[in-house]
């Protein structure tokens, strides 16, 4: 009789711990989940709100196997994926991995345990397993989203980190959610254990995050996935809409020179910016508002009068916004300022967009935000043809061109300020009728004192021009689906693997008919614009590459049009179709202290 292998070499048929498989275990877990009831014991946790989830502890049946399962791990390609919604490492799909524990681990899911996720869960599934690794280093992170695309039914993770703890960050985050089913705060944290599987089923309010790890010296290893079953039909109401707080230009008569630096109401620079506008659709105004002005109001902005809000829903932004009410008396009056008919005027000479009424049926409007950015704050790109949470763009890079300066501006335009007629400022600004008094008179402007102003000023900075990246054009859109965009625009090699469709499913969200198509191809073609003005404060502690604003075209391949840099003092003015998204970086551990952002919004 030929002798037995030694047991150590033997490969149990399965990896997971048969305690799973007891009546005991599967009758504690089918009272409280199925009635919704919180339980903690050693090996097992169910969580009931804001949504059902389970974790089995010490999930793998032997230290040995996890061992196993990591050291091959280590043979399999990861590909690093900085995105808007997203920033970690993944491998491709295991069903194209070839190692030994890897495949069993594989096997295992989508044969035994997709059997006891199916009786015990009562949700229907077939024997498909999306199942993949996923690494998080310091910064990395996975904003709110809710997993629910396409045939995925359940969603799990198994984590592979020894010894995490709650100040290292990358908890598993859920979030409850308001009366339209959004997502709102996090209600409950997971801590990732070693050893241990979560899963949850997937719903209309499953929404999740993966936090920002922010241990230095740590990374957050694991397996993760869906088991897929039939499609369900998706009984969600549609979306709301954020309806901005649309503002008529109030009356006002705004001296300008109170505030601005005054070569910028110059007519001739207001020209070559007029002109910087149509070539580029955006413009960035260096050292734009008097500098005691500007120091005050970013004092002002630190005070504790404000009162300051969250807005959301997470799975779109989460930042504050200044209630106007309980601003102090300075920073009120520069807030209000850009509702004045005074800006309006300035604004439409700056860009020639119908901001003036000249006739009973023109509308001219605004919006304004107050904006307090910390750790943690971010916006993401939303397709807003589309009405599902999860229909995210991508990012992309673009090429860099240099911002304008008062300093390039001044030079550019002082001999056709020289050739001007003494009365020129007077009559630039379009009618005489429609130009606000503070525009209008004084010919007794020394410029040249505000050039050697401005050339002192900018002397320290002079061989460190910054840059604003774009594209030429922000008008165009494809009309291939964002989902599809997505794909292609995740990958950082040729390899192929399941990141691009992480959170999109083309069966979800692809155009069915051509009826479809032609409304979407109607849309874009009638499709208007709008000017977003844009200052920043208290931004000098911050890395300016880091924390850039960009706008995005979900429909183009290449979807970043503009990065706007991180600067103080600088006026920033971007044309952009209401298809445009504009998006705001995700805020790391790093930035230690707030900054702001006022922004306007100007329809024609």
């Amino acid at each position: 009789m030929a002798e037995e292998e030694p047991q150590s070499k033997k490969l149990k048929p399965s990896v997971i711990s048969d305690f799973i498989y007891t009546d005991n275990f599967q009758q504690l877990f089918t009272e409280h989940w199925h009635n919704c009831k919180d339980v903690k014991l050693d090996n097992i946790e169910i969580i009931s709100k804001p949504f059902r989830v389970c974790r089995i502890s010490n999930f793998l049946y032997s230290e040995d196997v996890m061992d196993e399962i990591k050291n091959e791990l280590l043979d399999v390609k990861c590909r690093r994926n900085c995105l808007d919604l997203y920033q970690f490492e993944q491998t491709s799909d295991f069903v194209n991995i070839d190692s030994e524990y890897l495949r069993l681990l594989y096997q295992t899911f989508q044969t035994d345990l997709t059997l006891w996720m199916e009786r015990i869960t009562k949700v229907e599934l077939n024997k498909k397993v999306s199942m993949s690794s996923s690494c998080y280093y310091d910064t990395d992170y996975l904003l709110c989203h809710d997993d629910n695309m396409g045939d995925r039914r359940i969603a799990f993770v198994l984590y592979l980190s020894k010894n995490w703890s709650a100040s290292d960050g990358g908890a598993l985050d859920l979030f409850d959610t308001d009366e339209n089913g959004l997502p709102r705060n996090v209600v409950k944290s997971l801590i990732p254990e070693y050893n241990s599987l979560v899963f949850f089923e997937v719903t209309d309010n499953s929404y999740h995050q993966v936090a920002e790890v922010i241990a230095s010296d740590k990374s957050r290893w694991s397996i993760n996935g869906w088991f897929h079953g039939p499609l369900r039909e998706d009984t969600r109401p549609p979306r709301p809409e954020i309806e901005p707080n649309y503002i008529q230009p109030l009356n006002d008569r705004i001296n300008l020179r109170d505030w601005v630096t005054e070569c910028y109401i110059y007519p001739s620079i207001v020209k070559e910016v007029q002109k910087e506008i149509e070539r580029d659709s955006f413009t960035l105004l260096s050292n734009y508002f008097k500098d005691d002005v500007y120091e005050k109001l970013s004092i002002d902005l630190t005070s504790d009068s404000i009162v300051w809000k969250k807005v959301g829903p997470a799975d779109i932004r989460n930042y504050e916004v200044a209630d106007e009410t309980s601003l102090p008396e300075l920073l009120s009056k520069f807030y209000n300022m850009f509702k004045s008919i005074t800006i309006f005027q300035l604004l439409k000479d700056y860009t020639e967009l119908d901001l003036i009424s000249e006739t009973e049926t023109m509308n001219p409007k605004m919006a304004i935000e107050l904006q307090r950015w910390s750790s943690g704050c971010y916006t993401l790109l939303a397709d807003i043809n589309e009405r599902r949470s999860s229909n995210y763009g991508r990012l992309s890079q673009t090429e860099e061109i240099p911002e304008v300066s008062s300093l390039e501006v001044l030079e550019k335009s002082r001999e056709d300020q020289e050739k001007t007629s003494p009365n020129y400022e007077n009559k630039s600004l379009q009618s005489e009728s429609n130009t606000p008094e503070s525009m209008k008179g004084d010919n007794d402007i020394d410029e040249d004192e505000i050039l050697k102003k401005i050339l002192k000023e900018k002397s320290s900075n002079s061989n460190s021009k910054k840059k604003l990246s774009r594209q030429s054009s922000l008008s165009k859109l494809d009309s291939s689906s964002p989902q599809k965009l997505a794909r292609s625009l995740d990958t950082d090699d040729s390899d192929v693997s399941d990141i691009g469709d992480y959170l999109s499913d083309p069966l979800d969200n692809s155009l069915e008919n051509s009826d479809q198509e032609k409304d979407l191809d109607d849309a874009n073609t009638s499709d208007t614009g709008a000017l977003d003005v844009i200052i920043q404060f208290n931004t000098n502690h911050m890395a300016e590459e880091e924390y850039t604003i960009d706008y995005v075209n979900p429909k183009q391949l290449e979807g970043t049009l503009i990065h706007v840099p991180t600067k103080d003092n600088h006026l920033c003015l971007v044309y952009k179709t209401l298809s445009t998204c504009r998006v705001h970086k995700y805020v790391t551990h790093y930035c230690t202290d707030y900054f702001y952002n006022l922004i306007c919004t100007y329809y024609e």
